[in-house]
Formats: structure tokens, sequence, C-alpha cells
């Protein structure tokens, strides 16, 4: 392994913020939303879609051209009616935004568009591209009927021949490696079995229940943007169809943001990309949805978008007004109080949207690690991981680190998730946010000793039992911005110092051994940022189902189906969390789901904490234009699965003139 020792001089960044001197204030947004219900079954946007009667001017005159069909031709049977944030929107305008790397994460939560959806409130899930779904009485069988009509934005329909040729010709097709079955196609380590009912209802068989499958297509862009082929234009570049095709050529014509020949779903299709520098968005006129006066949406006509990697440089052209709306140009609470200073010049608003952090900064303490069984004992340990709490100011993390931002709490998801909404489940958050949170070096060094740590070097450092060397390793990553990490870490070594643990700090940020050293279990504590707002479609932070939390080795071999990994002790807080988490795949009830998270999390109290939190609850920047209408005042950005701002209908934003 190799180490490089991480000093305040080498890595400390001054940020923008100080540079300017600005003073900043902390904002702590409510929790949004309601007590989510508990029927499973969405409910219809509106009882019944109004007539057809506007669309965008642009569209309107391709009309009486002659280049483009009547807005009735163009629009499905099962229309989706969206209700207007604030008003009834106006035609036309260019969103300004921008976006950090060729990827385009934050450009695609804006583009959300799945067949399941979370509610712009947060409090549960409502219909999509799917105008309902419908489970067995056994959970075992899923089926989901699509919107008929809909249509792709070059005119051609939209039916399961798409999604058929997603599964068999790509996803379950050997031949390639880009595309894969998705990993809630597996119950059992079984694949799931597809039913191609009709040209709009599709049928998903599984070996055991599964009653939050549906809810995983909800999940950010990633969980559906695989399954969004077009078989009419893709095909081409498949060798089953195309024998002069290569599945390189497939990769490359495959990625929608950056290929203005592929026709999407969405409110707005590629136009125009050059690589590194900027992409262009214009209108879908075949788009599936209407606000709830019987108008095409989306009223925007078009989103241009500037690649800008540097935050520094975002951060100055937002607080100049560079843009119409960003939501992530900058995550960081710290810039909020220089972007209200300019924000009356630069004609915007700063929004009360939260990060939804459970944790920023925390640290996973490795339950699994490889290398040293002794080491692995004392970090599975209950007593061990209590002293290291114990033994942390976060108070002074808040001070130092977030100048004053944030709340002082144990490493938990998000406070605004929907399993926390009702009286019960804040209980249950406020006693998990506050275990073993104490500055207490005291009581810190008491379970210390207790745990067999007291004999000391000549450097007054704590040895092993054998009186050998015993050193901590932190791992520093990048995840929630490296200076976060940087920081927090230098602070997190001092005062675990101060009780008397030799601590190192591993920068393993940028380089290709990160990864690795998660998935394999090779790190002790690893800098995180935790968050989450339904732990059943992204289980990893409170169930070891997959190697990138807690539990690296027993979520491999979970996710292998016992195949790779290790499994886990008879009884031990690993076992007894897959158990809770297959009796809540089982379970029907969402009010029973949440109480099942609840009894997992008091595993995480009585028993942790597995990852070890300093503050959380931060807000975030986000920045609009006076003149840019029906954004919703508050809203949830850490945590990406709800899709925010995609969540909102971005499709209902307008120019007001």
């Amino acid at each position: 392994m190799s180490e490089k020792r991480l000093t305040r001089r080498d890595f400390l960044k001054v940020s923008v913020i100080t540079i300017l001197g600005a003073a900043l204030q902390a904002c702590r947004p409510a929790a949004p939303g309601t007590p989510a219900a508990k029927k499973e079954t969405p409910k219809a946007a509106t009882p019944v879609a109004p007539a057809a009667k506007g669309e965008a001017p642009m569209l309107a005159n391709l009309v009486k051209a002659g280049k483009l069909p009547a807005l009735k031709e163009r629009l499905p049977t099962d229309v989706q009616v969206v209700k207007p944030v604030e008003e009834v929107g106006q035609y036309g305008g260019t969103w300004r935004t921008v976006h950090s790397d060729p990827g385009m994460g934050n450009l695609k939560m804006k583009l959300y568009d799945p067949p399941v959806r979370w509610k712009p409130d947060y409090t549960g899930y409502e219909e999509g591209l799917a105008k309902k779904w419908e489970w067995s009485d056994d959970g075992k069988t899923i089926t989901f009927y699509f919107r008929k009509g809909v249509k792709w934005s070059d005119g051609k329909p939209f039916t399961m021949e798409d999604l058929k040729f997603w599964w068999e010709d790509i996803a379950t097709n050997t031949e390639q490696k880009i595309i894969r079955e998705p990993w809630w196609s597996f119950a059992k380590g079984e694949r799931m079995q597809v039913e191609w009912v009709d040209d709009y209802t599709v049928r998903f068989k599984f070996a055991t229940p599964q009653w939050i499958m549906p809810y995983i297509l909800a999940q950010g862009f990633w969980e559906w943007e695989p399954l969004m082929m077009p078989k009419h234009y893709l095909k081409d570049f498949v060798p089953k169809y195309n024998p002069k095709a290569t599945w390189e050529q497939f990769d490359d014509k495959r990625k929608w943001w950056q290929n203005p020949d592929f026709p999407t779903l969405f409110a707005w299709r590629t136009v125009e990309y050059v690589a590194g520098q900027r992409v262009a968005f214009e209108r879908n006129p075949y788009y599936w949805k209407v606000d709830t006066a019987g108008n095409q949406l989306p009223y925007i006509d078009r989103i241009e978008s500037t690649e800008v990697k540097e935050l520094e440089t975002r951060l100055l052209q937002m607080a100049q007004g560079a843009y119409d709306a960003t939501f992530r140009g900058s995550a960081d609470p710290r810039h909020i109080a220089l972007l209200r200073e300019k924000a009356q010049a630069g004609g915007y608003r700063v929004l009360n949207w939260t990060n939804g952090a459970g944790g920023w900064p925390a640290w996973l303490i490795n339950q699994d690690y490889v290398d040293d069984n002794y080491i692995r004992d004392l970090l599975r340990n209950p007593k061990f991981r209590q002293a290291i709490s114990h033994a942390l100011d976060r108070k002074r993390i808040i001070e130092v680190v977030w100048e004053g931002i944030g709340t002082a709490q144990q490493s938990t998801i998000s406070p605004q998730a929907w399993h926390f909404q009702s009286p019960e489940g804040q209980k249950v958050f406020k006693e998990w946010a506050e275990s073993y949170t104490a500055y207490d070096t005291k009581k810190a060094n008491a379970l210390l000793d207790e745990v067999g740590l007291s004999k000391k070097d000549a450097e007054g450092f704590r040895t092993r039992a054998d009186g050998s060397k015993l050193e901590i390793i932190v791992d520093v990553t990048d995840w929630g911005l490296k200076e976060i990490c940087v920081e927090a870490a230098q602070i997190l070594e001092q005062q675990l110092e101060a009780v008397g643990l030799r601590t190192t700090l591993n920068a393993v940020y940028g380089t290709p051994e990160s990864g690795v050293r998660q998935n394999e279990g090779k790190y002790m504590l690893r800098s995180c940022h935790a968050s989450e707002v339904d732990i059943w479609t992204y289980p990893d932070w409170i169930f070891p189902t997959r190697n990138n939390r807690a539990w690296p080795r027993v979520g491999t071999w979970r996710q292998t189906g016992g195949k790779e990994g290790w499994a886990p002790d008879p009884g031990s807080p690993a076992a007894r969390l897959l158990e809770l988490y297959d009796k809540g795949l089982a379970e029907p009830d969402i009010e029973k789901r949440h109480r099942i998270v609840w009894d997992a999390i008091r595993i995480h109290i009585n028993e942790g904490p597995f990852t070890l939190g300093a503050a959380g609850d931060q807000p975030m920047p986000v920045v609009v234009k006076n003149n840019f209408r029906n954004v919703p005042a508050h809203g949830i950005l850490g945590p990406w699965a709800p899709g925010s701002p995609g969540n909102t209908h971005p499709e209902q934003y307008f120019f007001k003139k």
C-alpha cells in the first residue's frame, strides 16, 4: 500500500469566499413534504386530461409550414398533466446553465423522466412515463402499463419493442460488455423473466417478492437511462442487425447527451455537442406532457450548457448572473453568503434548498478489513467505534471546516428521507443522529483501555495488546468536496492522536487505488458523504448489500449470490441487517417497510456507529434569475437518487416576460 501523509500546508485550499472576505451564514431548510401515504398505487396528476390547446410558437410555425404534424397528432392518448408550481407559463427563451464534466451528470438531472418518479415534495412516488404499475398478490410479478401513443423526439412510436431490444439484444447479450443486466433484475441469484404483453405493457417476474422494484426505476437518471433505447435508431449499430456494425460504434451512438441524432423521450433533445466546451438541447416536438390548461410542455425552447470544470470559475460566473438557473454549479454551502450578496446586481435569487446530508463529512468504518485480523477485530468492536466517536469534537469541525454551517450529528441518511416523516420516524432519526456524539475524551480513553489498548509506546501512542505498533489509517477521498474531506481528516487525525491512537492520513483521491481499496476492503476508515431519501432503492448506507460501504466483503458476497466475498457471521450485525433487508423486500405495506428501516437503524444505534459522522443537514446554493419562474422554494440536492431538480418537472419552468 502506498501512503501519502497529508499536511494542511500541502492540501489546504483557500476558497473564493475566503478571498473575497464574505461572511457566511447557515441556513437550515425544513424537511419538505407531509407524511407519506400508505397506498402503493399512484394517483394521476389530474383526473381528466384537458384538451390540447397550446403549443410553442416555434412548433406552430413548423406545423404551418407542413414540416410537423398537428399538435393532436403529436401528443399521446395517455398524456401526462403537470400542475405548474406558480402559474401557467409562457413559451420561449434559452436556459443558460453549466455542467462540470463530460458525463454531464448535473445536467442529466434536469432531464429526469423515468417510468416512475419521485414526487416533487419527496414524500413518495408517482407515475411518469408509465401511467400505472401493479403487483401480483405474492409480489413476485410487476406489470408496467406505459402511456399509449408516446413518441420519440423524431416522431417514431415508443413501444415495448424498444424495451425488448434493450433486454434481449443488449442487456442479456454476452457479446458486449457495455450494458449488462441491471442489479435489480436478479432475485436470489436468479435472473428475472420478462413477458411482453402488448405494445404498451411489460411484465417482470421474479423468484422472490420485489415490492420495491418499481421505485428503483425512479432513482436518478442512471437506472432508466440504459433502458431508454430507440430500436429503430440503435439497431443499425448492433452487429445482429448490421454485420458491419461494431460494439464500439454502438457505445458511441448510445450516448444521447452527446449525439444529436439520438431520439429521446425527454422534454428537450440534443442538437449540438462540442466535446469539452458546450452542449445544446432543443424542445422535443413530440413531448408527452401538458400543463393544466392543455398547453404542451416544455415552456422553454432551448437549454445551452457550458462545461466548466473549475469550481472557482463556476462560482464567480454564478455570482455575476451568468446562468439563468443552476442547481449544482456549486455544492458548497459556504458560497451562499457571497451569492446572496451579489444577487441584486446579478438579477437572481438564491433559493433555500438543502444538501440532504446525513453525514458531511463522515467516515466509513470497515467491518471487513482484509489485511490484518487484529485490526479487523478492533474495527468490529463496537466499544472501539464508540470510543473514536466520543473522541471527535464535531463542533470544532463545523466551526473550522464549515465556518459554522451545519448540525453536529452522527452519520445518518438524509434527515428529509420519507422514512422519518412521521413523529415516530422523527424520534428514531433523532436518536440515531445523537448516538455517541458527546465530545468526551475521558470516556473515549476509558473505552480504548477496555478494548485492550491500555499499553503505550515511548511516544505516548497506544500499542496492540502484544506491545507492537498500532496505526489507524484514514483514506482521504474527494467524496463530498475534496477540501472538506482533507480539512476534516486533519482534525480527525489530531483528535484520535489526542486519545493515543497513532493516525496516518492516506490521500487516495484522484488515484486508481481509491476504488480498489474500497471495493476489496483494504481501507480502515474512509471519508465519505452520507445521504439517501429511500434506503430500499439504494440500501447500502444501512444494509450490507454491495461492496461500496462499511461491509465491502459481505456486500460482495450478497452482490454475487455467494460466489465471491465473505458470508456474514451468524448473528452478526451484518447477518441481521440482511435478514431485515429481505424482510423489507417481501413486505407490501409502505408503513411496515418504514418500521423495518427503523429496526435496522436500531442495530446501527445499539451496535454502531458503522459510519462515523461529524456534521449534516447543510444547505446548498441554488441560483435562479428573477424572471425564471415555477422553481420550488425548497428541494434536496445531495442525494442524487430523487432526481432533483428533475423531479420538480423542469419542463414547467419558464421565463416570465
